[in-house]
């Protein structure tokens, strides 16, 4: 049983990264930028820079991970988590203002202020009143509310990543099942809320 545990773990955590806030926005991210309409002004640029605020520099946290001499996992694990929420603190508004000077295409500075507001409510939740909400759930749920906010019914499907999220935080140990569900709500409304003060009408799939 220990290992069967154990295993289980190990799973858990591998779906976690999987499924990290980095790796998602990325894929938002590039989803957008092919969905643009035809001759939409700095679009490139705005990928680019996009990509480097909202998912590179957050997931260069993973070099993290890289255990020091014979350190506990669980030592490693919270170093890497410690260096991720610091880089997203930073990086996100960073972003947000860099996209803004540059006229990205609108719906790039709404994903980089989505997630800077995202940061400071799990801020709110995991510093302030020391609640632990998941940061993974919420890095799932935003993309999530955020494609079924633009694209209605058809992005319905990816709402089955939620759950998935919440048995890999638990097999992981990471979390408790009402941790990550206000993680997620937390995330999911944000995103929603976003979109709309940036003007985007929702279930239309119009991003400019």
């Amino acid at each position: 049983m220990p290992e069967q545990s154990k295993f289980r773990s190990v799973v858990g955590e591998v779906l976690s990264q999987l499924l990290n806030v980095p790796v998602l926005s990325g894929l938002l991210i590039t989803f957008l930028y092919f969905n643009l309409p035809a001759g939409e002004p700095n679009a490139l640029k705005g990928l680019i820079w996009t990509l480097v605020f909202v998912s590179l520099i957050p997931l260069s946290s993973l070099f993290f991970y890289i255990p020091v001499h014979n350190e506990e996992t669980k030592i490693t694990l919270h170093r890497q988590r410690v260096a991720s929420f610091v880089m997203m603190m930073v990086s996100y508004p960073l972003g947000w203002l860099v996209l803004a000077q540059i006229n990205a295409p609108r719906i790039f500075t709404a994903i980089a202020a989505t997630y800077t507001f995202v940061t400071l409510g799990l801020i709110v939740f995991n510093l302030l009143l020391r609640y632990k909400a998941s940061g993974h759930a919420a890095g799932v749920s935003g993309p999530v509310a955020s494609m079924i906010f633009l694209y209605g019914v058809i992005a319905a499907p990816l709402l089955l990543l939620l759950p998935l999220v919440t048995w890999a935080r638990l097999a992981a140990k990471g979390h408790n099942f009402w941790q990550t569900v206000v993680g997620a709500a937390l995330s999911g409304v944000i995103a929603v809320s976003v979109l709309w003060v940036f003007g985007f009408t929702p279930f239309t799939g119009m991003i400019r």
